[in-house]
């Protein structure tokens, strides 16, 4: 049976996925391979209060408010604050959940936090880690880099898609129908064939143009590329569900109305119709230089039931078990309140990776001390040291282990942007 016609035969799956509404479909997919998502907690988060969680000592500014009652909580061999109902996503994910504690952005401006820890290096030039990860993956796949918004520079590697707005979604995907009205057929499909066929030559013979400028020309192999894979978006325009069954937007806190679940509903249907093989998750809102507790107690827990919400979507689709997801912000807060009760810049943060099953979850590598300040940790045993040969942890480590973990670090498109003079911190032994 043909991929689409598996597709367009299949029938909602029925998976209990909280109170989401949405219909599950499964399909054969094109891309074998695996998937690789970030998740950007934009704004610079508080770790404190999350996976590197920090008590008050006397005699010291406050650190958290919730340490005048509780103390720091475990779950496996992982600790985290009780705080922003943290343990119910601790206590489920623990065994498939590294973290990664006391890395140095070596910054406090957020445009230089999100560069560092999404490209590795905290000068403009290099590509996000899922864009490289794409472009040496599955470059011709119609949808190959999905990006909801956060940092996404390519590079020039390939070209990211946004996905924001559903209805003009399915109006490119499907130009025959109408976004209100997916069975209509408003064109003669052998006229509209016809047209994109001649539209196609076109484009072809501008190609072939010897007196465009470098700019024009590059703009025009993507649109050409683009048109010539067009015809599978159609596949995944078909398991898109309507507007009754997406996941809808969520107040989490005065400031912030999240999108988050309905991103993450789309991306795992542009991964399990074979179109898409990364892409980058965005929650924005965690800047909290105001009323701290009250703004980001929600925000994390919106975002940790977003994961679980990510990950029994994917296992219901049956894609689980190949998916590895990195969640990292810009850097992270002060181990402070401000007059303001709320909390600025800190550069000492933390990342989570996570895997169904993996080898090396239920783990913690790097540490901070009480006043969260990044040690040093020795690279191949992984204990905290000061010696000749131990380091801090910098983004650059994490992305360079990241693209050994993944495969892609002797790629011919990696090697323009290597991570020089760097340790190899044995993040996965």
């Amino acid at each position: 049976m043909k991929r689409r016609e598996f597709i367009k035969q299949s029938i909602a799956m029925g998976a209990a996925l909280s109170t989401s509404r949405a219909r599950v479909y499964a399909a054969p997919e094109d891309y074998t391979g695996r998937f690789f998502v970030t998740l950007q907690a934009d704004g610079a988060w508080d770790v404190s209060s999350f996976c590197d969680p920090k008590t008050n000592q006397n005699g010291e500014p406050e650190i958290n408010t919730w340490s005048r009652t509780q103390g720091i909580q475990t779950a496996g061999n992982i600790n985290y604050a009780p705080f922003g109902n943290n343990a119910a996503f601790f206590q489920k994910y623990y065994a498939d959940t590294l973290v990664i504690n006391g890395i140095d952005a070596q910054t406090n401006s957020h445009s230089t936090g999100v560069l560092h820890n999404w490209s590795g290096r905290n000068s403009a030039g290099y590509p996000s880690l899922t864009a490289l990860y794409a472009a040496i993956n599955a470059p011709n796949l119609p949808l190959a880099y999905v990006n909801f918004g956060g940092y996404a520079e390519t590079s020039r590697l390939i070209r990211y898609t946004r996905l924001n707005d559903i209805n003009s979604l399915i109006g490119v995907l499907t130009p025959n129908t109408l976004a209100w009205d997916r069975d209509s057929n408003y064109r003669d499909p052998d006229m509209l064939s016809l047209v994109m066929q001649r539209q196609q030559e076109r484009l072809a013979r501008m190609r072939q143009r010897s007196d465009a400028l470098p700019r024009k020309q590059y703009a025009m192999d993507a649109y050409y590329q683009a048109r010539a894979s067009a015809s599978g978006l159609e596949d995944f325009a078909t398991v898109i569900p309507d507007s009754n069954s997406l996941e809808g937007r969520v107040q989490v806190n005065n400031d912030v109305n999240s999108s988050l679940r309905q991103q993450i509903q789309i991306l795992m249907l542009a991964f399990s119709s074979g179109v898409a093989c990364s892409g980058d998750l965005v929650l924005g809102g965690f800047d909290t230089h105001a009323d701290h507790d009250a703004m980001h107690s929600p925000l994390l827990a919106h975002m940790t039931d977003s994961i679980d919400y990510f990950w029994t979507y994917a296992e219901a689709l049956g894609i689980a078990d190949r998916i590895t997801l990195l969640v990292a912000s810009d850097f992270s807060r002060t181990p402070n309140y401000n007059s303001s009760n709320g909390k600025d810049h800190w550069p000492i943060g933390s990342a989570l990776l996570m895997e169904m099953g993996a080898s090396w979850g239920n783990r913690v590598v790097g540490a901070t001390d009480g006043g969260q300040n990044a040690l040093q940790i020795n690279p191949t045993s992984l204990a905290v040291e000061s010696s000749q040969s131990s380091t801090v942890i910098y983004p650059k480590h994490l992305h360079k282990a990241l693209r050994n973990y993944l495969g892609i670090d002797n790629s011919a498109l990696a090697n323009p942007f290597p991570f020089n003079n760097t340790e190899d911190i044995a993040f996965f032994s």
